[in-house]
């Protein structure tokens, strides 16, 4: 994810090479950034409750499906 597109309410998906396991592929909406604006650190509230804090690039924006009209 770049990190101008890494904003509050965007939904994501912790990347599949991320270092903790248990985290790979959970959804979650970032609900805070910290840090430098090219290089923000994002805290990410999990389904199930969880948060966690991710550097932006671990990280990815999950595509919102509008169906189709």
């Amino acid at each position: 994810m770049r990190s101008e597109v890494a904003q509050i309410g965007k939904r994501v998906r912790v990347r599949e090479d991320t270092r903790t396991a248990n985290l790979r592929d959970r959804e979650g909406t970032i609900v805070k950034r910290w840090g430098d604006p090219s290089y923000p650190a994002l805290d990410v509230l999990l389904e199930g409750g969880d948060r966690q804090l991710f550097w932006f690039y671990e990280v990815e924006e999950i595509a919102e499906d509008y169906g189709s009209h």
